[in-house]
């Protein structure tokens, strides 16, 4: 139940001995005889209706229990929220404590609470009235020019004027009505509130971007982390190994060196015991006054006992510098892979219709070994029936790729990559002018490089494995001994002429019985 019938409109309270006028209107007993006492005329204080003769006011006992259950029942805070606070539109007729407006009149030119607007709802001569939202300074809404209502818009000058406006200073302007060019102002609101929307969308899509990418970006730091762990764990390894090697290499070089001089000293001696006896017979030769005897002797006293000729043998100390820039220079490029081949691992598989009549792949594509009986090619196989390489299935166009073969139990065999023309066309001597670059273990002894005079490499220890790592652009491809963490051989400058292929030959020659296989290796590392 709305709590405003329960107020008086003239003191806004809840009534007190409620009373009824003849126009059914209901003010306090005390009110209504007080504005009545002090008028000319009774009248009704809600409609202004005239009452000729004064009317018997009789408290409305019905009613008044009515109220009086309201005030038990209802709290004061309907009232409260009534009033009207800082900042609000207030009734221009409220005297005392003034109550929140809800509209005001152009005509009147005043604002009105829920109770002072009865009249403009009731009485004909007011509802005519035009009754907009409560606004404060209302004589903004009136010309000042003509004090008229500024109920028309100039689209031209976009300003507000009023009728008069219109039929003089404005009449060759576009003019509509206040409501139609609002209407037409909220649709522009509404498109710009869908744009702003949109651009809203937008940036919140961004954000979700910006948020995606913080979340991959963290990620990536925290696996490159990982990664620069197993890195750097390497990188020491690899220097330790290195400086290991070369305390090995640079004593077993003393030791060497400190042999030969022993020999050099051994065999020195010798000639000098050699030349003192010699010495002795030439003082005993210069004694002997007959001079036939000295003549007879001559001869064998005075020629020199044969000895080498020790101006030509180097006897100056050993200088190990070109030990430890050779060393250095290997764990260089050991740690330069280390970082590239991050992103490099590839899972390379070989192709079984590649490999010749002697060879077999095993099922999983990572092993091909020497077969003990000869094989009848398809017509799909793309080497001759004897060869010994075996193919990648996967080609090399672009970027950076490695890849690690256990050669462990093997003393032949080359590893590498290879043209397609190399792949397929006639047999060729493994170089890189046929389109091949490669290294070779031959017999359990010699390691090579596949050039055209095969070049002699020589290793501190036997690889078990072997990373093969290949920069395209670079025209680079180098071989390392991953459990010495060394460099066995690079390849600069090649000139790929096209797709190029892991290659593998597990036996170097069909005469070679071994069956050890090469196989494809699992390279461990933190991605």
């Amino acid at each position: 139940m709305d709590e405003l019938q329960f107020r008086c409109p003239v003191c806004l309270d809840v009534y007190t001995d409620p009373v009824s006028t003849p126009c059914g209107h209901n003010f306090c007993k005390a009110c209504l005889k007080k504005h009545w006492d002090t008028s000319e005329v009774c009248r009704c204080p809600l409609c202004k209706e005239m009452f000729y003769d004064s009317p018997e006011l009789r408290v409305n006992i019905s009613f008044r229990e009515v109220v009086d259950h309201y005030k038990n029942t209802s709290s004061v805070t309907g009232y409260e929220s009534c009033q009207a606070k800082p900042g609000e539109v207030v009734c221009d007729v409220c005297t005392g404590t003034k109550m929140k407006a809800t509209k005001s009149c152009l005509v009147c030119m005043a604002s009105y609470c829920e109770i002072h607007l009865e009249p403009h709802k009731t009485a004909a001569a007011l509802s005519r009235h035009k009754l907009i939202e409560p606004v404060k300074n209302l004589e903004d809404r009136i010309c000042q020019k003509h004090e008229k209502i500024l109920d028309l818009y100039c689209k031209k000058e976009e300003k507000f004027i009023c009728q008069v406006c219109a039929e003089t200073d404005h009449s060759r302007h576009q003019v509509v009505m206040a409501e139609v060019a609002s209407q037409q102002k909220m649709i522009q609101i509404k498109r710009r509130e869908r744009e702003v929307e949109l651009m809203i969308q937008d940036r919140r899509k961004r954000i979700e971007g910006i948020n995606c990418s913080r979340k991959e970006t963290k990620e990536n730091a925290q696996k490159q982390m990982k990664a620069s762990v197993q890195v750097f764990t390497a990188v020491i390894e690899a220097i330790k190994k290195t400086h290991e090697d070369l305390m090995e290499g640079i004593e077993e070089r003393h030791d060497a060196e400190q042999r030969r001089f022993e020999r050099l000293i051994v065999e020195l001696m010798q000639e000098i015991d050699e030349l003192e006896k010699k010495s002795t017979e030439l003082k005993q030769l210069s004694q002997i006054e007959d001079h036939i005897t000295l003549l007879q002797t001559f001869n064998q006293a005075y020629a020199i006992p044969p000895a080498q000729n020790w101006a030509k043998i180097p006897v100056y100390e050993n200088d190990f510098l070109g030990f430890i820039r050779t060393s250095l220079r290997n764990a260089q490029q050991f740690i330069d892979l280390e970082v590239r081949k991050q992103e490099a691992i590839d899972d390379i598989t070989i192709d079984p219709n590649s490999a010749g009549s002697w060879l077999t792949v095993s099922e999983d594509q990572k092993e091909v070994r020497r077969c003990p009986k000869k094989y009848k090619l398809l017509p799909i196989t793309l080497r001759s029936g004897e060869s010994t390489f075996a193919a990648a299935t996967q080609g090399l166009t672009t970027g950076r790729h490695y890849w690690e073969v256990g050669v462990k139990e093997k003393s032949n065999w080359a590893l590498g990559v290879a043209s397609s023309t190399f792949i397929k066309g006639e047999p060729a001597a493994p170089c890189p002018k046929n389109g091949m670059w490669g290294v070779s273990h031959q017999d359990g002894e010699q390691y090579s490089a596949l050039t055209e005079d095969p070049f002699p490499l020589m290793l501190s220890s036997h690889p078990q494995r072997v990373g093969v790592f290949v920069d395209y652009e670079e025209g680079q491809v180098s071989f390392f001994n991953t459990e010495a963490k060394t460099c066995i051989c690079t390849f600069t400058k090649c000139n790929f002429p096209d797709k190029v292929y892991p290659v593998f030959d597990p036996c170097l020659t069909t005469e070679k019985k071994e069956v050890a296989p090469l196989k494809l290796m699992i390279v461990e590392i933190t991605k």
